[in-house]
């Protein structure tokens, strides 16, 4: 794998059949370390890093990157919207951002903008390479407390309540009842009225629920549900369907 790192832009000859991974970054030690691990672990891509500026709209305009490596503050505010465009620009591209102190409402934010994953500064090397090869691969990189979250995304309600039918051989008609509304994200009191139980007894239905799946809480019941009725890709899957649709929505 060679690699270019210029002010300006400087393309990388096309290799028949390799993925081209563009790295937009300015020079530090942490996009650096990315860069070399690239360099190290993949040698079916062909990789053009560049500083960001005028030369990364001329790369795009000659050859598509098959996935993009953009690091979080090489582009200007609101980063959500350049992000947006970029992916709705350019069908297929696969984006991965990267930065460090990113909070998990701006994680939230840029993947429902368009980024299929994030590198961050707490994740070891390994974990950085599943998440490039999950990315390239057509899948989404979200750790899960985040997936919680996209969980409770109103887009993902009707993927989640058709998959929670499915487990009703499982589980007792008024038990999958509970199980779709606590991934609606109803708390104990509104499933008692949607339900015409008392709290307790919503609370014993938990306490089963809980047991049969092995899990100690409400979060732990949902993501141990969506990692059952989604066996491939487990959660992402949902994530991605309900962003498409969101997207398109959008």
């Amino acid at each position: 794998m060679s690699t270019q790192y210029p002010a300006s832009l400087m393309l990388e000859e096309d290799v028949p059949g390799a993925c081209k991974v563009l790295v937009i970054a300015n020079r530090d030690l942490f996009a650096g370390g990315i860069i070399r691990l690239l360099e190290a672990t993949d040698d079916d891509a062909a990789l053009t890093c560049v500083a960001p500026g005028e030369s990364c709209s001329r790369y795009f305009a000659g050859v598509c990157p098959d996935l993009l490596l953009l690091q979080q503050k090489s582009m200007p505010e609101p980063f959500e919207d350049y992000l947006r465009e970029m992916v709705e620009g350019f069908p297929g591209l696969r984006v991965l951002i990267f930065g460090q102190a990113m909070s998990d409402d701006y994680l939230y934010r840029v993947i429902r903008a368009g980024a299929h994953g994030y590198i961050n500064e707490k994740m070891n090397d390994n974990h950085v390479i599943e998440a490039i090869s999950a990315v390239r691969e057509g899948r989404y990189w979200i750790e899960r407390h985040l997936m919680e979250r996209f969980i409770a995304d109103s887009s993902l309600v009707d993927g989640v309540h058709m998959r929670v039918r499915s487990m009703s051989l499982r589980l007792t008609s008024r038990e999958t009842e509970v199980l779709g509304l606590i991934m609606l994200g109803l708390s104990t009191s509104e499933i008692a009225e949607r339900v015409f139980l008392s709290h307790q007894g919503v609370k014993a239905h938990l306490t089963t629920l809980f047991r049969k799946f092995g899990v100690r809480n409400r979060s732990q019941l949902i993501l141990k549900a969506l990692d059952e009725v989604t066996p491939v890709d487990s959660i992402s899957g949902l994530v991605r369907e309900g962003l498409q649709a969101a997207r398109t929505t959008h």
